[in-house]
């Protein structure tokens, strides 16, 4: 019988902005579950600190680092600290994004400017970073984390929209100059999720779970941790075979 693609991660290391909190910890927690050792990059490094060494008690290896996307430094700072504290680097996650959700006629310039400099200029010089250690090593994924919105472009969070639809392109196009050096290149985005940044959306836990089963074809908010499974999947040799794809996790909200 032929061997199966595993999910396992034993021996990799991942780095995964904005893992304080939200999506991004789902993640890093999921990888961390199946034997990666993970960078839980977040602008708060006092609570990137805290969900490491949550990991660290349910039997995972994580350490913590200070990332900012909205300062270009950035990119460079954390792939080199991720690497001197895990010492060598596999995967990296593009998680953190910034939001406006005032109307695009009330947007400044200089808030739309900064979206696209922390939701994509800051990703790209992530991926240009890690990829000079993915091909020494020739194996390496990369994981952007778009949204729901790069489909509804929503008024509200225009430049928002607009980013995630551009980290769309972005993988495509990488996946196809990667490939042959052994980087796969894939896309999740996510629904409604029940995290830090949407719950401003709702007044209270019965009004989400209300607007869940009215917007969502499943019938609920989804939780960070539904994220998980989709990125041990890609992240591993499980979906070696997968790449320049967008997976909406979105309990049927793309479809409907």
């Amino acid at each position: 019988m032929q061997d199966v693609p595993s999910f396992n991660l034993d021996g990799k290391a991942a780095l995964i902005t904005g893992a304080g909190r939200g999506i991004g910890l789902g993640i890093a927690r999921a990888l961390a579950s199946v034997g990666c050792a993970v960078a839980i990059a977040d602008v708060d490094l006092d609570v990137a600190t805290k969900k490491a060494q949550r990991i660290s008690t349910e039997g995972g290896k994580a350490v913590a680092i200070r990332g900012d996307i909205t300062e270009i430094s950035s990119a460079k700072e954390m792939v080199d600290a991720s690497i001197a504290q895990l010492g060598r680097l596999d995967i990296l996650v593009n998680n953190a994004a910034i939001q406006s959700t005032v109307h695009w006629t009330e947007q400044s310039a200089e808030e739309i400017e900064a979206q696209y400099r922390a939701n994509i200029v800051v990703p790209i010089l992530l991926c240009r970073e890690a990829l000079k250690h993915f091909k020494s090593q020739k194996w390496g994924r990369i994981l952007n984390i778009g949204s729901i919105q790069q489909l509804k472009g929503n008024p509200k969070m225009l430049g928002y929209s607009l980013t995630k639809s551009a980290l769309h392109t972005m993988t495509r196009a990488l996946a196809r100059d990667l490939a042959p050096d052994g980087t796969t290149v894939n896309l999740i985005s996510p629904g409604y999720f029940d995290t830090w940044r949407n719950r401003f959306d709702w007044k209270s836990k019965s009004e989400m779970e209300q607007k869940g089963k009215e917007y969502v074809p499943l019938g609920w908010i989804g939780q960070p941790e539904d994220c998980g499974g989709a990125a041990v999947l890609l992240c591993s040799d499980a979906g070696q075979y997968i790449t320049g794809q967008t997976l909406f996790v979105d309990g049927g909200l793309s479809v409907k």
